[in-house]
């Protein structure tokens, strides 16, 4: 073997580095084929370890245990796969995503493409930016939290038809309530504020339900969270609202919408309401909501 030749083997040996991949299998067959297509071209310079989750929670488990022997660790799946990983890693841990999901919400607010080849290079390079997270009770969250509407549908998804119907069976969902609307009542209070509503969203993200911007006042890389409290919630308010987000993309402007920015949020009802947690269920409430300014380093 030849110096060059030697030299070139050891710098490749230098710059590899362990990468674990966390994979939610209900993704699809057509997913899965895409991520080993991508875990085939990250092996060419690194070594890559691929988990299965088998239960809710094992994503969380799993990178509570091995963030530490890895140099990187990647959440394949939807932003509720990615929301498990977090809650198990550091503030140190490099987190990289392969977006398998039916929104893909943290892809489209950082801007990152979906390709193979662009989701390698971007793992490879390993150059991270802080997003900010924020805790629902103990558990952190990086998108929003919904009460009321949204938290509803999320509750009412099944799995399988998540995983069949994907973005199509949510649409459905969503007009079934939007008939039902249930005028829930609602207090949250902030700041030694108290205001009530029918509908409760609490965002550190700019985009919501996909490509479809909410706000103006915040996005995961600001050191910011936003309240929107929805009053006298009715079908043309409703209807005014996604009107809103299309053509301005703020709810603000809505004079039934009331923005709150606050660091600390209490959530509560003498109902039982259904709370969504990056578009996962989360349960009920009430709820108690803390932006810590906590980072993450998402390669981006």
């Amino acid at each position: 073997m030849c110096y060059r030749t030697v030299k070139n083997f050891l710098n490749k040996k230098d710059v590899m580095n362990k990468i674990a991949v966390i994979y939610n299998p209900n993704a699809g067959n057509s997913k899965i084929k895409k991520l080993l297509q991508i875990k085939e071209r990250l092996s060419l310079n690194n070594s890559v370890t691929i988990f299965d989750t088998q239960k809710p929670g094992d994503a969380t488990e799993i990178a509570r245990k091995e963030y530490k022997n890895f140099d990187v660790i990647v959440a394949a799946g939807g932003d509720g796969t990615i929301n498990e990983v977090i809650n198990g890693i550091d503030k140190n841990t490099k987190l990289g995503i392969i977006p398998l999901g039916t929104a893909n919400i943290l892809a489209i607010e950082a801007g990152i493409k979906t390709d193979v080849k662009s989701i390698c290079k971007l793992i490879e390079e390993g150059k991270t930016r802080k997003i900010y997270v924020s805790n629902i009770n103990n558990k952190k969250f990086f998108l929003m939290a919904g009460v009321g509407y949204d938290g509803d549908i999320v509750h009412k998804m099944h799995p399988s038809l998540k995983k069949i119907f994907g973005k199509a069976m949510f649409g459905l969902l969503g007009l079934i309530e939007f008939f039902k609307l249930k005028k829930y009542h609602i207090k949250v209070e902030a700041d030694y504020h108290s205001v009530s509503g029918n509908w409760v969203l609490v965002t550190n993200a700019k985009h919501y339900a996909g490509p479809y911007k909410i706000t103006n006042s915040t996005n995961i890389f600001e050191d910011n969270m936003v309240c929107y409290i929805f009053r006298d919630l009715s079908r043309l308010g409703f209807l005014y609202c996604i009107f809103l987000i299309i053509f301005y993309g703020d709810l603000s402007k809505s004079k039934k919408v009331t923005k709150l920015i606050s660091q600390n949020i209490k959530i509560s009802s003498q109902e039982k309401i259904n709370v969504q947690c990056d578009g996962e269920k989360y349960g009920s409430l009430p709820v108690e909501i803390h932006f810590k300014s906590e980072p993450i380093q998402l390669i981006s």
